[in-house]
């Protein structure tokens, strides 16, 4: 039977950078991914009118989804770099409301180790609404520019078969093309780690903090 599975991430491309692989291995076999995005990512190209940039980033995100299967993209819209200050309680409200909608059998979503400030609102925000349900969700974190081991249980996926799917699908997010290529050498040096460590060519490791 398919399972629901929540990636809750702080910018579109979040996902694919830190776990892409393991969304086209549970895709594979049948899950459903809900990917839920808190912004816009307006900020990536400050010049540029708010618009254009954020209509751009939607593209290529949906573009991706329908390419691999995504269930369903779901943007809060909150302003980018400020998320700190702009999700209140009609945001939480709206997250648990689509946590007790899907009844997913993982939540993911980025590490409070990562240096992005958004990155840690939501991973804040994430816990506070999982805890405030009766019913218990287990809620795993990913790193986006973390890159260091935390001390915590893991969950490891081998993701062997999908790795270099997940590198050209980062490299459809265009318009972050920067950041992407910052982040390639680090992705497969993590990806080889993990992968010599748990027997395989490539994994992903996640932190199971719920």
């Amino acid at each position: 039977m398919p399972k629901n599975i929540l990636v809750i991430c702080s910018h579109d491309d979040d996902a694919i950078i830190s776990i892409g692989g393991s969304i086209l291995k549970y895709i594979d076999r049948g899950d459903n991914i809900i990917q839920i995005i808190f912004s816009s990512g307006e900020k990536s190209h400050p010049h540029l009118k708010k618009s254009v940039i954020v209509g751009k980033r939607k593209r290529e995100t949906a573009k991706i989804a329908k390419e691999i299967g995504i269930k369903e993209l779901i943007y809060f819209n909150l302003e980018d770099t400020k998320l700190s200050q702009k999700i209140d309680e009609k945001t939480k409200n709206k997250l648990k409301d689509l946590i007790q909608k899907y009844k997913p059998n993982k939540i993911f979503s980025v590490s409070d180790k990562d240096t992005h400030p958004d990155h840690r609102a939501v991973n804040k925000t994430v816990l506070e609404v999982v805890d405030s349900i009766k019913k218990t969700y287990p809620v795993y974190t990913f790193q986006v520019w973390n890159i260091f081991e935390e001390n915590l249980p893991t969950l490891t996926e081998d993701v062997s078969d999908y790795f270099n799917e997940k590198i050209r699908l980062m490299k459809e997010h265009k318009s972050q093309w920067l950041s992407i290529y910052i982040q390639l050498i680090p992705i497969y040096v993590k990806g080889i780690i993990n992968g010599l460590k748990h027997n395989c060519k490539y994994a992903e490791v996640f932190y199971k903090i719920r």
